[in-house]
C-alpha cells in the first residue's frame, strides 16, 4: 500500500465526515484549467475540509504518512499561476477548501469582517452591502476567487491610499503550518479562544505579532508551500454615499506616471489606475477615441457632508493636473461612465474575466516597481513583441499605484500563439529583470532566475521552509523548493 493509500485510509478512519474524493475523472479535471503553462500533476485525492479541526488532522496524518498536500481555497478548478495544483511528477493529495465559506463576523464599528478561507470577493461585497461597506478588492477580480487566497497572493488592490503595507487589507490569519503547529496572528492570537475575544470586545484587527513576530509576512506569497490557513480578518470601508469618476489622458506616460503620484501622496480620489488605450478596452468593453494611457479614478464622499468632500478632491486634483500639464475631465465621449464605474465596483461574472476576453493564451508578466519607470518597461515590452511579429497596440499594460503610492504594480498581457509564449516570457522576464523589476510573486520558469539574483532572501526561505516545513508537506516542487 502506498503511502497516500495509507493516508487516505488513516484520514477516513479518524474523521467519517470528512469528503474524499478518490475517483480519478473527478482528480484529472481538477487540473483540466490550468492556464499558467506550468506542468501540473493530477492529485491522487481530493479532500473537502469544513472545520479547522478536520484541517488539523489534515496536517498531522500528513506528516505521519509523508504525504504531500497542495491547497485551493478559491471555487471551481482554474488555475491562472499554477501554485494550486500539484507540480508535475508530485504525488499529492489535494486539500480544497471552498467549502469553508462562513462569513463569522462583521464588525462595521471597527471595520473590519472575519471570513472563512473559502468565501469568495462575490459573496463578501453581497453580505457587506447590506450594511454599507466593501472590501478593497483587485481590478474586476474574478467571482470564484477567495479572497484569502488573492490577499495572500499580494493581488494588488485599487485603493492605494488605504493600504499602508504589503497584506493591506489582510489583518489576523488563523495558520496551520506544515508541521502541524497552530498559529493566530495579530490581534487574534488572545489570550483565549476567538470567540472569547469577540464578546471582550477584541476588534481582531492589528496583524502584527504576537510580540515582534508577524507571520503574515512569512505568509505571504508562500503559494501554500507552508503552511494552510483556515479563516482572517479583513479590513472593510464604507461605500460612501456621493461617487464621481474623474479622468486624465495622456499619449506620454511619464507626464500621466508623475500626476498619478503626486494624486496618491495627497490621498486624492479612492480606487484609481492607469492603463493603455488596449487595456482599457479590454477592461470596460468600450473603443473610444481616447489617448494612449488614460488615468481613471472615482472620487466617494461619506458620512460628513459628502458632496462638499468630492468637489474639493476633484479641485485639489484639477490644481494638479493643470500644473502638470494636463485636464482632468468628468467625462470621455463615447464612455460611459456607468460602465467604468462597473468595472470598478462589481465583480467579474465567471465566465468573464477581463484577462481572458481575449483569449487564454497569452504572456501575463507582473511586477513592482516605482511610477516613474513605467515607460522604461513599456518600451521593454515593446521591443519584445516586436521581436516575436507582434505590434505594441496588441500588449494590455495595467498599471496600478500600491502602498500609498511608493510602489505601483505594472502587468503586460500580450495575446500570443502556444509556441511563442515560452520565448516571449523569458526574454521579456530577463530584460525586466535587468532592469531593477521587482517580482515579488514570481511564477513559472523565470522564478529560478529571479531568486538565483538574491544572495540573502533565498537562503532564508529555505532555512524558513525547514523550519515550519521539515518535512516537506506542503506544495513540494514550488518556489525555491
Amino acid at each position: 500500500m502506498s503511502n497516500i493509500d495509507t493516508y487516505i485510509k488513516a484520514l477516513s478512519d479518524a474523521d467519517a465526515a470528512l469528503e474524499i474524493v478518490t475517483d480519478q475523472d473527478a482528480c484529472k479535471a481538477y487540473v483540466n484549467k490550468n492556464y499558467s503553462r506550468i506542468p501540473a500533476a493530477a492529485p491522487k485525492a481530493i479532500v473537502y475540509p469544513t472545520t479547522a479541526e478536520q484541517v488539523e488532522r489534515i496536517v498531522e496524518l500528513a506528516n505521519e504518512n509523508r504525504t504531500p498536500l497542495v491547497v485551493r481555497s478559491s471555487q471551481g478548478n482554474t488555475t491562472y499561476n499554477g501554485s494550486s495544483v500539484p507540480a508535475e511528477g508530485v504525488d499529492a493529495v489535494a486539500v480544497n477548501l471552498s467549502k469553508m465559506t462562513k462569513i463569522m463576523h462583521i464588525d462595521t464599528k471597527n471595520g473590519t469582517a472575519i471570513i472563512e478561507a473559502g468565501v469568495t470577493y462575490k459573496q463578501l461585497n453581497e453580505a457587506l452591502k447590506e450594511k454599507g461597506c466593501y472590501v478593497e478588492h483587485p481590478l474586476q477580480v474574478r467571482a470564484e476567487k477567495s479572497v484569502l487566497a488573492s490577499l495572500l497572493d499580494r493581488e494588488p488592490v485599487m485603493t492605494p491610499k488605504h493600504c499602508w503595507d504589503v497584506p493591506d487589507p489582510l489583518a489576523c490569519i488563523e495558520l496551520y503550518m506544515g508541521n502541524g503547529s497552530v498559529f493566530r496572528t495579530g490581534s487574534a492570537a488572545g489570550p483565549g479562544t476567538l470567540e472569547e475575544m469577540l464578546e471582550a470586545g477584541c476588534a481582531i484587527n492589528q496583524p502584527q505579532g504576537p510580540y515582534t513576530l508577524d507571520l503574515v509576512r512569512v505568509m505571504s506569497g508562500a503559494q501554500g508551500t507552508l503552511g494552510i490557513a483556515t479563516w482572517c480578518s479583513v479590513k472593510i470601508r464604507p461605500i460612501g454615499s456621493v461617487c464621481e469618476l474623474v479622468y486624465a489622458q495622456s499619449d506620454d506616460i511619464d507626464a500621466l506616471a508623475a500626476y498619478e503620484e503626486q494624486v496618491v501622496r495627497r490621498r486624492l480620489g479612492e480606487n484609481t489606475f492607469i492603463v493603455n488605450k488596449t487595456a482599457f478596452t479590454q477592461i470596460t468593453g468600450i473603443d473610444a477615441d481616447i489617448k494612449k494611457w488614460i488615468m481613471v479614478t472615482d472620487v466617494r464622499g461619506n458620512r460628513y457632508f459628502p458632496e462638499r468632500y468630492v468637489e474639493d478632491q476633484i479641485y485639489d486634483m484639477s490644481s494638479l493636473a493643470k500644473d502638470a500639464g494636463l485636464e482632468l475631465v468628468k467625462e470621455i465621449p463615447g464612455v460611459c461612465n456607468k460602465t467604468v464605474q462597473a468595472c470598478i465596483d462589481e465583480i467579474a461574472a465567471s465566465d468573464d474575466y477581463w484577462k481572458d476576453r481575449r483569449g487564454t493564451d497569452r504572456v501575463d508578466q507582473f511586477f513592482l516597481s516605482t511610477l516613474d519607470r513605467v515607460s522604461i518597461y513599456s518600451t521593454i515590452a515593446e521591443k519584445a513583441a516586436e521581436k516575436c511579429g507582434l505590434a505594441a497596440e496588441e500588449i494590455s499594460i495595467y498599471v496600478q499605484p500600491c502602498m500609498m503610492g511608493r510602489n505601483c504594480h505594472i502587468e503586460f498581457l500580450i495575446p500570443v500563439k502556444a509556441d511563442q509564449a515560452a520565448e516571449l516570457e523569458m526574454m521579456m522576464g530577463i530584460c525586466m529583470l535587468d532592469n531593477k523589476a521587482f517580482f515579488s510573486r514570481p511564477y513559472g520558469p523565470m522564478t529560478e532566475k529571479i531568486y538565483a539574483k538574491s544572495t540573502t532572501q533565498t537562503p532564508f526561505m529555505v532555512h524558513i521552509k525547514n523550519f515550519f516545513d521539515e518535512n516537506r508537506i506542503m506544495n513540494p516542487g514550488k518556489l525555491v523548493y
